[in-house]
């Protein structure tokens, strides 16, 4: 058995190795960054949300004044 034939055999299978851990780091990072995206724009929309209810119970509640003292 050659030790030194199977080292060198073993070298190009880390390089694979390496490689495709760098392919899987990089989808995951992708992976984050749409979950980021996303999470970011559902944020907005619930927070659209919210104003716009807002908008809407101080919009009735001035009318309800307007009624009484207006």
């Amino acid at each position: 058995p050659l030790p030194s034939g199977s080292a060198e055999g073993a070298g190009p299978l880390l390089q694979l190795r390496e490689e495709q851990q760098q392919l899987e780091l990089g989808r995951r990072r992708d992976q984050l960054r749409e979950a980021q995206q996303r999470l970011q724009e559902v944020a907005l929309e619930a927070q659209q949300a919210q104003l716009k209810r807002l908008r809407q119970t101080s919009e009735r509640y001035w009318e309800h004044w307007e009624g009484l003292f207006g």
